[in-house]
Protein backbone atom coordinates (compact mmCIF):
# COMPACT_ATOMS: atom_id res chain seq x y z
CA UNK A 1 0.00 0.00 0.00
CA UNK A 2 1.03 3.59 -0.58
CA UNK A 3 0.85 5.73 2.53
CA UNK A 4 -0.18 9.37 2.72
CA UNK A 5 0.74 11.84 5.43
CA UNK A 6 -0.48 15.44 5.45
CA UNK A 7 1.09 18.05 7.71
CA UNK A 8 -0.75 21.32 8.46
CA UNK A 9 1.20 24.49 9.15
CA UNK A 10 -1.93 26.57 9.99
CA UNK A 11 -4.89 26.19 12.40
CA UNK A 12 -6.39 22.73 12.84
CA UNK A 13 -9.24 22.27 10.34
CA UNK A 14 -11.18 19.41 8.82
CA UNK A 15 -8.97 17.61 6.33
CA UNK A 16 -9.45 14.49 4.26
CA UNK A 17 -6.66 13.23 2.05
CA UNK A 18 -7.14 10.66 -0.66
CA UNK A 19 -4.60 8.52 -2.43
CA UNK A 20 -5.61 6.92 -5.71
CA UNK A 21 -3.89 3.96 -7.29
CA UNK A 22 -4.94 1.15 -9.58
CA UNK A 23 -5.77 -2.02 -7.65
CA UNK A 24 -3.85 -5.08 -8.74
CA UNK A 25 -4.86 -8.71 -8.36
CA UNK A 26 -2.74 -10.98 -6.20
CA UNK A 27 -1.69 -12.85 -9.34
CA UNK A 28 -0.48 -9.64 -10.97
CA UNK A 29 1.47 -8.73 -7.84
CA UNK A 30 3.30 -12.08 -7.77
CA UNK A 31 6.68 -11.70 -9.40
CA UNK A 32 7.41 -14.41 -11.99
CA UNK A 33 10.17 -16.59 -10.58
CA UNK A 34 10.14 -19.95 -12.34
CA UNK A 35 12.28 -21.43 -15.07
CA UNK A 36 10.43 -24.04 -17.15
CA UNK A 37 12.87 -26.81 -18.02
CA UNK A 38 13.42 -30.37 -19.20
CA UNK A 39 16.20 -32.87 -18.79
CA UNK A 40 16.71 -33.79 -22.44
CA UNK A 41 18.20 -36.65 -24.43
CA UNK A 42 18.25 -34.51 -27.59
CA UNK A 43 19.28 -30.90 -26.81
CA UNK A 44 18.01 -29.69 -30.17
CA UNK A 45 14.54 -31.23 -29.79
CA UNK A 46 11.90 -28.89 -31.29
CA UNK A 47 9.50 -30.16 -28.64
CA UNK A 48 10.96 -27.78 -26.02
CA UNK A 49 9.88 -24.68 -27.94
CA UNK A 50 6.60 -26.26 -29.04
CA UNK A 51 5.68 -26.95 -25.41
CA UNK A 52 6.70 -23.40 -24.47
CA UNK A 53 9.52 -24.21 -22.06
CA UNK A 54 12.61 -22.00 -21.85
CA UNK A 55 15.32 -24.16 -20.20
CA UNK A 56 17.03 -27.45 -20.96
CA UNK A 57 19.42 -29.49 -18.82
CA UNK A 58 22.29 -31.33 -20.46
CA UNK A 59 25.15 -33.46 -19.17
CA UNK A 60 28.83 -32.44 -19.36
CA UNK A 61 28.33 -30.59 -22.65
CA UNK A 62 25.97 -28.22 -24.42
CA UNK A 63 25.19 -27.17 -28.00
CA UNK A 64 27.40 -24.24 -28.91
CA UNK A 65 27.71 -24.00 -32.72
CA UNK A 66 25.03 -22.81 -32.89
CA UNK A 67 24.10 -22.43 -29.27
CA UNK A 68 20.72 -23.61 -28.03
CA UNK A 69 17.76 -21.31 -28.46
CA UNK A 70 16.93 -22.02 -24.81
CA UNK A 71 18.64 -21.29 -21.51
CA UNK A 72 20.94 -24.18 -20.62
CA UNK A 73 21.85 -25.84 -17.32
CA UNK A 74 24.84 -28.19 -17.63
CA UNK A 75 25.42 -30.90 -15.05
CA UNK A 76 29.11 -31.47 -14.32
CA UNK A 77 29.92 -34.95 -13.04
CA UNK A 78 31.63 -34.66 -9.66
CA UNK A 79 32.24 -37.68 -7.43
CA UNK A 80 34.33 -38.60 -4.43
CA UNK A 81 36.86 -40.29 -6.69
CA UNK A 82 38.03 -36.96 -8.14
CA UNK A 83 40.73 -34.80 -6.59
CA UNK A 84 40.00 -31.12 -6.07
CA UNK A 85 42.47 -30.29 -8.84
CA UNK A 86 40.54 -32.55 -11.21
CA UNK A 87 37.30 -30.85 -10.20
CA UNK A 88 38.84 -27.42 -10.78
CA UNK A 89 40.25 -28.36 -14.18
CA UNK A 90 36.97 -29.86 -15.35
CA UNK A 91 34.89 -26.93 -14.14
CA UNK A 92 37.22 -24.33 -15.60
CA UNK A 93 37.50 -26.13 -18.92
CA UNK A 94 33.73 -26.46 -19.34
CA UNK A 95 33.03 -22.89 -18.25
CA UNK A 96 35.62 -21.51 -20.66
CA UNK A 97 34.56 -23.67 -23.61
CA UNK A 98 30.84 -23.05 -23.07
CA UNK A 99 31.01 -19.32 -22.36
CA UNK A 100 28.18 -17.65 -24.20
CA UNK A 101 26.39 -20.97 -24.70
CA UNK A 102 25.07 -21.81 -21.23
CA UNK A 103 23.61 -19.95 -18.29
CA UNK A 104 24.15 -22.28 -15.34
CA UNK A 105 26.11 -25.26 -14.03
CA UNK A 106 24.98 -27.96 -11.62
CA UNK A 107 27.89 -29.41 -9.65
CA UNK A 108 27.40 -33.15 -9.38
CA UNK A 109 24.31 -35.27 -8.88
CA UNK A 110 22.67 -36.69 -5.75
CA UNK A 111 25.84 -36.49 -3.62
CA UNK A 112 24.07 -37.87 -0.55
CA UNK A 113 24.02 -41.30 -2.26
CA UNK A 114 26.85 -43.73 -2.89
CA UNK A 115 25.08 -45.18 -5.96
CA UNK A 116 26.57 -44.86 -9.44
CA UNK A 117 24.49 -41.72 -10.01
CA UNK A 118 25.62 -40.22 -6.74
CA UNK A 119 28.84 -39.65 -4.83
CA UNK A 120 30.10 -43.18 -5.65
CA UNK A 121 31.47 -43.84 -2.15
CA UNK A 122 30.05 -43.26 1.36
CA UNK A 123 28.97 -39.63 1.07
CA UNK A 124 30.41 -36.92 3.31
CA UNK A 125 28.82 -33.49 2.97
CA UNK A 126 32.01 -31.61 3.84
CA UNK A 127 33.89 -33.42 1.06
CA UNK A 128 31.19 -32.62 -1.46
CA UNK A 129 31.18 -28.99 -0.28
CA UNK A 130 34.92 -28.73 -0.91
CA UNK A 131 34.34 -29.92 -4.48
CA UNK A 132 31.39 -27.55 -4.89
CA UNK A 133 33.45 -24.57 -3.73
CA UNK A 134 36.37 -25.52 -5.96
CA UNK A 135 34.07 -25.66 -9.00
CA UNK A 136 32.30 -22.45 -7.97
CA UNK A 137 35.58 -20.54 -7.80
CA UNK A 138 36.66 -21.68 -11.26
CA UNK A 139 33.30 -21.08 -12.92
CA UNK A 140 32.83 -17.62 -11.43
CA UNK A 141 36.42 -16.84 -12.40
CA UNK A 142 35.45 -17.36 -16.04
CA UNK A 143 32.24 -15.31 -15.73
CA UNK A 144 30.40 -13.94 -12.72
CA UNK A 145 27.19 -14.20 -14.77
CA UNK A 146 27.18 -17.99 -14.65
CA UNK A 147 24.81 -19.43 -12.04
CA UNK A 148 26.18 -22.27 -9.92
CA UNK A 149 23.64 -24.74 -8.53
CA UNK A 150 24.57 -27.33 -5.94
CA UNK A 151 23.92 -30.95 -6.93
CA UNK A 152 20.31 -31.99 -6.70
CA UNK A 153 19.95 -33.92 -3.44
CA UNK A 154 18.19 -37.28 -3.62
CA UNK A 155 15.08 -37.68 -1.44
CA UNK A 156 16.01 -40.61 0.79
CA UNK A 157 13.41 -40.18 3.49
CA UNK A 158 14.34 -40.26 7.14
CA UNK A 159 17.38 -42.47 7.57
CA UNK A 160 18.20 -43.98 10.95
CA UNK A 161 21.67 -44.61 12.27
CA UNK A 162 24.88 -42.69 12.68
CA UNK A 163 27.88 -43.42 10.47
CA UNK A 164 31.23 -42.05 11.64
CA UNK A 165 29.52 -39.21 13.46
CA UNK A 166 27.11 -38.30 10.65
CA UNK A 167 23.45 -38.50 11.76
CA UNK A 168 20.87 -39.97 9.44
CA UNK A 169 23.59 -41.97 7.68
CA UNK A 170 23.73 -45.73 7.19
CA UNK A 171 27.15 -45.91 5.56
CA UNK A 172 25.65 -45.99 2.07
CA UNK A 173 23.51 -42.86 1.92
CA UNK A 174 22.47 -39.98 4.14
CA UNK A 175 19.14 -38.36 4.86
CA UNK A 176 19.05 -35.38 2.48
CA UNK A 177 18.05 -33.00 5.26
CA UNK A 178 20.99 -34.00 7.44
CA UNK A 179 23.30 -33.83 4.43
CA UNK A 180 22.11 -30.30 3.64
CA UNK A 181 22.69 -29.16 7.22
CA UNK A 182 26.24 -30.52 7.07
CA UNK A 183 26.79 -28.83 3.69
CA UNK A 184 25.73 -25.48 5.12
CA UNK A 185 27.92 -25.97 8.20
CA UNK A 186 30.86 -26.61 5.85
CA UNK A 187 30.29 -23.30 4.05
CA UNK A 188 28.28 -24.35 1.00
CA UNK A 189 26.14 -21.21 1.23
CA UNK A 190 29.13 -19.19 0.00
CA UNK A 191 29.57 -21.41 -3.05
CA UNK A 192 26.16 -21.58 -4.69
CA UNK A 193 23.51 -19.40 -6.25
CA UNK A 194 20.76 -21.93 -5.55
CA UNK A 195 20.33 -25.23 -3.72
CA UNK A 196 19.58 -28.20 -5.96
CA UNK A 197 16.97 -30.77 -4.98
CA UNK A 198 15.06 -33.60 -6.69
CA UNK A 199 11.43 -33.35 -5.49
CA UNK A 200 10.13 -36.44 -7.24
CA UNK A 201 6.41 -37.00 -6.71
CA UNK A 202 6.63 -40.79 -6.29
CA UNK A 203 2.98 -41.93 -6.22
CA UNK A 204 1.43 -38.88 -4.54
CA UNK A 205 -0.33 -35.94 -6.21
CA UNK A 206 1.62 -32.72 -6.62
CA UNK A 207 -0.14 -30.96 -3.73
CA UNK A 208 0.24 -33.65 -1.04
CA UNK A 209 1.62 -31.97 2.12
CA UNK A 210 4.95 -33.32 3.37
CA UNK A 211 5.71 -35.14 6.61
CA UNK A 212 2.24 -36.43 7.32
CA UNK A 213 -0.39 -38.80 6.02
CA UNK A 214 0.46 -40.12 2.56
CA UNK A 215 3.81 -38.27 2.60
CA UNK A 216 4.96 -39.18 6.10
CA UNK A 217 8.53 -39.80 4.91
CA UNK A 218 8.80 -36.75 2.68
CA UNK A 219 8.43 -38.78 -0.52
CA UNK A 220 6.34 -36.27 -2.43
CA UNK A 221 6.78 -33.18 -4.56
CA UNK A 222 6.12 -30.80 -1.68
CA UNK A 223 8.90 -32.41 0.32
CA UNK A 224 11.04 -29.60 -1.09
CA UNK A 225 9.30 -27.26 1.35
CA UNK A 226 11.26 -28.91 4.15
CA UNK A 227 14.49 -28.20 2.29
CA UNK A 228 13.66 -24.51 2.10
CA UNK A 229 12.65 -24.46 5.77
CA UNK A 230 16.14 -25.76 6.62
CA UNK A 231 17.69 -23.10 4.40
CA UNK A 232 15.75 -20.41 6.24
CA UNK A 233 16.73 -21.82 9.61
CA UNK A 234 20.43 -21.80 8.66
CA UNK A 235 20.75 -18.38 7.04
CA UNK A 236 20.11 -19.28 3.38
CA UNK A 237 16.53 -18.07 3.11
CA UNK A 238 17.61 -15.51 0.52
CA UNK A 239 18.72 -18.24 -1.90
CA UNK A 240 16.50 -20.12 -4.33
CA UNK A 241 15.87 -23.83 -4.65
CA UNK A 242 16.19 -25.34 -8.13
CA UNK A 243 14.37 -28.59 -8.83
CA UNK A 244 17.02 -29.94 -11.18
CA UNK A 245 15.07 -33.20 -11.57
CA UNK A 246 11.49 -34.09 -10.72
CA UNK A 247 8.68 -36.10 -12.22
CA UNK A 248 6.31 -39.05 -11.97
CA UNK A 249 6.87 -42.58 -13.29
CA UNK A 250 4.28 -43.66 -15.85
CA UNK A 251 3.17 -47.29 -16.03
CA UNK A 252 5.32 -49.53 -18.27
CA UNK A 253 4.08 -52.55 -20.22
CA UNK A 254 3.22 -55.55 -18.07
CA UNK A 255 6.20 -57.57 -19.29
CA UNK A 256 8.59 -54.86 -18.05
CA UNK A 257 7.26 -54.83 -14.52
CA UNK A 258 8.91 -58.15 -13.70
CA UNK A 259 12.33 -56.98 -14.86
CA UNK A 260 15.07 -56.49 -12.19
CA UNK A 261 15.32 -52.74 -12.76
CA UNK A 262 11.69 -52.38 -11.68
CA UNK A 263 12.19 -54.06 -8.33
CA UNK A 264 11.36 -51.51 -5.65
CA UNK A 265 9.82 -49.09 -8.17
CA UNK A 266 6.40 -50.57 -8.79
CA UNK A 267 4.86 -48.66 -5.86
CA UNK A 268 5.82 -45.37 -7.57
CA UNK A 269 3.86 -46.02 -10.77
CA UNK A 270 1.07 -43.63 -11.79
CA UNK A 271 -1.12 -43.63 -14.87
CA UNK A 272 -0.12 -41.53 -17.88
CA UNK A 273 -3.04 -39.17 -17.19
CA UNK A 274 -2.00 -38.80 -13.55
CA UNK A 275 1.53 -38.04 -14.72
CA UNK A 276 0.12 -35.27 -16.92
CA UNK A 277 -2.11 -33.82 -14.21
CA UNK A 278 0.60 -33.89 -11.54
CA UNK A 279 3.28 -32.29 -13.73
CA UNK A 280 1.01 -29.46 -14.77
CA UNK A 281 -0.21 -29.02 -11.19
CA UNK A 282 3.38 -28.94 -9.91
CA UNK A 283 4.23 -25.86 -11.96
CA UNK A 284 0.98 -24.16 -11.04
CA UNK A 285 1.50 -24.88 -7.35
CA UNK A 286 5.12 -23.69 -7.35
CA UNK A 287 4.22 -20.52 -9.26
CA UNK A 288 1.48 -19.62 -6.79
CA UNK A 289 3.06 -20.70 -3.50
CA UNK A 290 6.87 -20.82 -3.70
CA UNK A 291 8.51 -17.47 -4.52
CA UNK A 292 11.82 -19.11 -3.55
CA UNK A 293 11.62 -21.72 -6.33
CA UNK A 294 13.67 -21.04 -9.47
CA UNK A 295 14.42 -23.48 -12.27
CA UNK A 296 12.20 -26.57 -12.47
CA UNK A 297 13.45 -29.37 -14.73
CA UNK A 298 11.18 -32.29 -15.50
CA UNK A 299 12.91 -35.63 -15.72
CA UNK A 300 12.49 -36.06 -18.58
CA UNK A 301 11.32 -34.83 -21.98
CA UNK A 302 12.34 -37.51 -24.43
CA UNK A 303 14.32 -40.40 -22.98
CA UNK A 304 11.44 -42.59 -24.17
CA UNK A 305 12.33 -41.64 -27.76
CA UNK A 306 16.07 -42.36 -27.40
CA UNK A 307 16.90 -45.59 -29.21
CA UNK A 308 19.92 -46.26 -26.98
CA UNK A 309 17.68 -47.08 -24.00
CA UNK A 310 16.10 -50.58 -24.01
CA UNK A 311 12.33 -50.85 -23.89
CA UNK A 312 12.10 -51.61 -20.17
CA UNK A 313 14.64 -49.03 -18.98
CA UNK A 314 12.80 -47.19 -16.21
CA UNK A 315 14.02 -43.74 -17.32
CA UNK A 316 11.91 -44.07 -20.47
CA UNK A 317 8.74 -43.99 -18.38
CA UNK A 318 9.47 -40.64 -16.78
CA UNK A 319 9.45 -39.21 -20.33
CA UNK A 320 6.56 -36.99 -21.41
CA UNK A 321 7.00 -37.04 -25.20
CA UNK A 322 3.98 -38.55 -26.98
CA UNK A 323 2.13 -38.93 -23.68
CA UNK A 324 -0.77 -36.88 -22.26
CA UNK A 325 1.75 -34.86 -20.25
CA UNK A 326 3.09 -33.29 -23.44
CA UNK A 327 -0.34 -31.82 -24.20
CA UNK A 328 -0.95 -30.78 -20.58
CA UNK A 329 2.38 -28.94 -20.38
CA UNK A 330 1.79 -27.25 -23.72
CA UNK A 331 -1.52 -25.93 -22.39
CA UNK A 332 0.05 -24.83 -19.08
CA UNK A 333 0.06 -21.04 -18.60
CA UNK A 334 3.74 -20.14 -18.16
CA UNK A 335 5.03 -17.12 -16.26
CA UNK A 336 8.80 -17.45 -16.63
CA UNK A 337 11.19 -15.19 -14.78
CA UNK A 338 12.33 -12.39 -17.04
CA UNK A 339 15.95 -12.76 -18.17
CA UNK A 340 16.28 -8.97 -17.97
CA UNK A 341 15.80 -6.44 -15.24
CA UNK A 342 12.12 -5.46 -15.03
CA UNK A 343 11.10 -2.10 -13.57
CA UNK A 344 7.90 -2.24 -11.50
CA UNK A 345 6.20 0.84 -10.07
CA UNK A 346 3.24 -0.15 -7.91
CA UNK A 347 0.41 2.26 -8.66
CA UNK A 348 -0.64 4.29 -11.66
CA UNK A 349 -1.28 7.74 -10.14
CA UNK A 350 -0.95 9.75 -6.92
CA UNK A 351 -3.56 12.24 -5.75
CA UNK A 352 -4.55 14.21 -2.67
CA UNK A 353 -7.36 16.61 -1.73
CA UNK A 354 -7.06 19.47 0.74
CA UNK A 355 -9.19 22.38 1.95
CA UNK A 356 -8.16 25.80 0.66
CA UNK A 357 -8.21 27.45 4.09
CA UNK A 358 -5.92 24.79 5.64
CA UNK A 359 -2.94 25.98 3.64
CA UNK A 360 0.00 25.85 3.96
CA UNK A 361 -0.20 22.04 3.85
CA UNK A 362 2.59 19.54 3.26
CA UNK A 363 1.57 16.33 1.55
CA UNK A 364 3.65 13.17 1.71
CA UNK A 365 2.98 10.06 -0.34
CA UNK A 366 4.91 6.93 -1.23
CA UNK A 367 5.73 4.97 -4.35
CA UNK A 368 7.11 1.46 -4.22
CA UNK A 369 9.70 0.75 -6.92
CA UNK A 370 10.66 -2.86 -7.59
CA UNK A 371 12.67 -5.13 -9.85
CA UNK A 372 10.73 -8.17 -11.10
CA UNK A 373 13.57 -9.40 -13.32
CA UNK A 374 16.56 -11.68 -13.00
CA UNK A 375 19.39 -9.11 -12.94
CA UNK A 376 19.97 -5.92 -10.95
CA UNK A 377 18.92 -2.48 -12.14
CA UNK A 378 19.69 1.14 -11.31
CA UNK A 379 16.72 3.51 -11.22
CA UNK A 380 16.30 7.29 -11.31
CA UNK A 381 13.16 9.28 -10.50
CA UNK A 382 12.56 12.87 -11.65
CA UNK A 383 9.66 15.29 -11.19
CA UNK A 384 8.44 17.15 -14.27
CA UNK A 385 10.02 20.60 -14.22
CA UNK A 386 7.66 23.56 -14.69
CA UNK A 387 4.55 21.59 -13.71
CA UNK A 388 2.00 22.96 -11.26
CA UNK A 389 3.21 20.43 -8.69
CA UNK A 390 6.94 19.66 -8.52
CA UNK A 391 7.44 17.28 -5.57
CA UNK A 392 10.72 16.49 -3.94
CA UNK A 393 11.68 12.82 -4.21
CA UNK A 394 13.61 10.99 -1.50
CA UNK A 395 15.63 9.13 -2.59
CA UNK A 396 15.65 9.99 -6.26
CA UNK A 397 17.80 7.06 -7.37
CA UNK A 398 18.93 3.66 -6.23
CA UNK A 399 20.01 0.13 -7.14
CA UNK A 400 17.76 -2.91 -6.85
CA UNK A 401 18.81 -6.53 -6.94
CA UNK A 402 16.55 -9.05 -8.65
CA UNK A 403 13.31 -9.33 -6.70
CA UNK A 404 14.05 -6.34 -4.45
CA UNK A 405 11.94 -3.21 -3.86
CA UNK A 406 12.39 0.25 -2.37
CA UNK A 407 10.08 3.00 -1.12
CA UNK A 408 10.25 6.47 -2.65
CA UNK A 409 8.90 9.39 -0.61
CA UNK A 410 6.98 12.01 -2.62
CA UNK A 411 6.51 15.37 -0.88
CA UNK A 412 5.24 18.85 -1.75
CA UNK A 413 3.88 21.92 0.08
CA UNK A 414 0.77 23.83 -1.01
CA UNK A 415 0.52 27.47 0.01
CA UNK A 416 -1.99 30.06 -1.18
CA UNK A 417 -3.46 27.93 -3.96
CA UNK A 418 -6.92 28.86 -5.22
CA UNK A 419 -9.74 26.34 -5.65
CA UNK A 420 -8.98 23.97 -8.49
CA UNK A 421 -6.99 20.98 -9.67
CA UNK A 422 -3.20 21.05 -9.97
CA UNK A 423 -1.07 18.45 -11.73
CA UNK A 424 2.45 17.19 -12.09
CA UNK A 425 4.26 13.98 -13.01
CA UNK A 426 7.04 11.70 -11.83
CA UNK A 427 9.09 9.69 -14.30
CA UNK A 428 10.99 6.60 -13.16
CA UNK A 429 13.59 5.18 -15.54
CA UNK A 430 16.05 2.32 -15.19
CA UNK A 431 19.26 0.87 -16.61
CA UNK A 432 20.97 -1.22 -18.01
CA UNK A 433 19.92 -1.39 -21.64
CA UNK A 434 17.38 -4.14 -22.07
CA UNK A 435 15.53 -3.35 -18.84
CA UNK A 436 11.82 -3.90 -19.40
CA UNK A 437 9.00 -1.48 -18.52
CA UNK A 438 11.17 1.63 -18.50
CA UNK A 439 10.51 4.53 -18.29
CA UNK A 440 7.24 4.81 -16.38
CA UNK A 441 5.38 8.07 -15.74
CA UNK A 442 3.10 8.48 -12.74
CA UNK A 443 0.68 11.46 -12.80
CA UNK A 444 0.40 13.55 -9.63
CA UNK A 445 -2.78 15.47 -8.81
CA UNK A 446 -3.80 17.88 -6.06
CA UNK A 447 -7.40 19.04 -5.61
CA UNK A 448 -7.94 22.23 -3.57
CA UNK A 449 -11.57 22.24 -2.37
CA UNK A 450 -13.77 24.66 -0.44
CA UNK A 451 -14.71 21.96 2.03
CA UNK A 452 -13.99 18.26 2.36
CA UNK A 453 -16.41 15.88 4.02
CA UNK A 454 -15.37 12.66 5.67
CA UNK A 455 -17.01 9.43 4.55
CA UNK A 456 -16.45 6.25 6.54
CA UNK A 457 -16.76 2.81 4.98
CA UNK A 458 -17.52 -0.33 7.00
CA UNK A 459 -14.62 -2.69 7.63
CA UNK A 460 -15.24 -6.40 7.40
CA UNK A 461 -12.92 -9.27 8.12
CA UNK A 462 -13.10 -12.88 7.09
Amino acid sequence: MHRLRVQRAGPICLLVALLFFAPQSSAAMTTPHLGYGFNVAQPDSPRVAAIGFNWIKTFNSAPCSPRSAHNVLVRIDVTGHLSLNEVKNTAHGLAASLSGCVEAFEIGNEPNLDASYGWAEPPVAADYTAALCAAYQEIKGVSANFKVISAGLAPTGRVSGNWQGHPGHNGAFQDEREFLKEMIAAGAGNCLDAVGYHPYGFNDPHDTPPDGGACANGFCFRGVEKIYELMQAHGLGGKQVWATEFGWLAEPPAHCQGQPEWAGRLWQIVSEQQQADYLRGAFEYADANWPWMGGMFIFNLDFNLADWYPECEQMRYYGVANRPAETALTQLVKRPVQPNAVLVVQGTSLAAIIERDDQPVTTQLQLVIGNAGAVSLSWTATAAAGAQIVPTLTPNNGTLAAGASQTLEVKWTSSGRALGTYTGAITVSAEPDGTLNTPQTIPVKLIVAQQVHSVYFPITAK
